[in-house]
């Protein structure tokens, strides 16, 4: 059986209708995470992150993954009936199994991030040391110069694009922890199978208008005032528009996935290397 293709144009409108319908009623944690970003950037920015910042970071995240489990409840309310787990607590604010869930796939998540970028550490490392070795310059300082670090970040550059492919196969983890009532993270590869591009589609659409803030925002010769007022707008955004409208989205596909993936399942079609 054929996969079945995604629409982008259909899947933004959709992921749009439910942020219109929903960011409101989850507008206490939104708010929230709206505050934490602005005293983020308020913060002063130093070499090293300062106690401050790492703190916002983590209350950030914290409430993000409160976020999200407020909106998957409201996104899977109405298939489970009047179950208790899928009400949302005042304006957004509660914390049950399905954050908890989500909080356990988003770890395991950078866990295995961290893992990837252990091990192209390792190999460029060895790649690095036995270069060194060849050319005789094995006893090179130990503290590398700004041009060699800066070598050293571009050396990661070849990780972006599995990293994004990875993403965009998986991204459908969310919904399917909530909705399913269990940590789903890579069974959800073969749900996305044949649909890459599309779904690609729909997250970029969706980033465009904090994404084109965030650039006008980094010229150089924008007045501070300027950059001040456009990055509280991408704030205002991203709380209570681009969060919504991607929890909506991924709800949306993995609702009009999920059923063509059971169907492929069951009758033995190939999974992906994960599911």
């Amino acid at each position: 059986m054929l996969a079945r293709k995604i629409s982008v144009q259909a899947s933004v409108k959709a992921a749009f209708e439910f942020a219109r319908v929903n960011a409101p009623k989850a507008a206490g944690v939104l708010s929230i995470i709206l505050l934490l970003d602005i005293a983020s950037i308020l913060t002063p920015v130093s070499a090293s992150p300062s106690p401050a910042l790492l703190a916002l970071k983590g209350l950030e995240a914290l409430f993000g993954v409160i976020a999200q489990g407020a909106l998957y409840r409201l996104a899977f309310a109405k298939e489970h009936g009047g179950d208790p787990e899928f009400r949302i607590g005042p304006l957004g604010l509660q914390w049950g199994k399905p954050e908890l869930r989500l909080l356990g796939a988003d770890m395991l998540l950078v866990f295995l991030f961290i893992l990837a970028l252990l091990f192209w550490a390792i190999i460029l490392i060895v790649t690095l040391g036995a270069g060194m070795f060849v050319n005789g310059t094995a006893a090179a300082p130990v503290s590398p110069t700004s041009q060699q670090a800066s070598q050293m970040l571009l050396a990661f550059a070849p990780l972006i694009l599995p990293t994004l492919f990875v993403y965009v196969r998986i991204c459908l983890y969310g919904a399917a922890t909530v909705a399913e009532r269990k940590v789903s993270v890579f069974s959800t590869w073969r749900l996305t199978r044949g649909n890459f591009w599309p779904i690609l589609g729909a997250v970029l659409v969706i980033a465009v208008p904090i994404g084109v803030l965030n650039i006008v925002s980094a010229l150089p010769a924008e007045p501070r005032a300027a950059t001040i007022v456009l990055e509280l707008l991408a704030c205002v955004l991203d709380a209570f528009l681009i969060r919504p409208m991607y929890c909506g989205l991924y709800a949306h596909i993995y609702s009009a996935l999920r059923t063509t993936g059971s169907v492929e399942v069951a009758v033995g079609a190939p999974r992906g290397p994960w599911g």
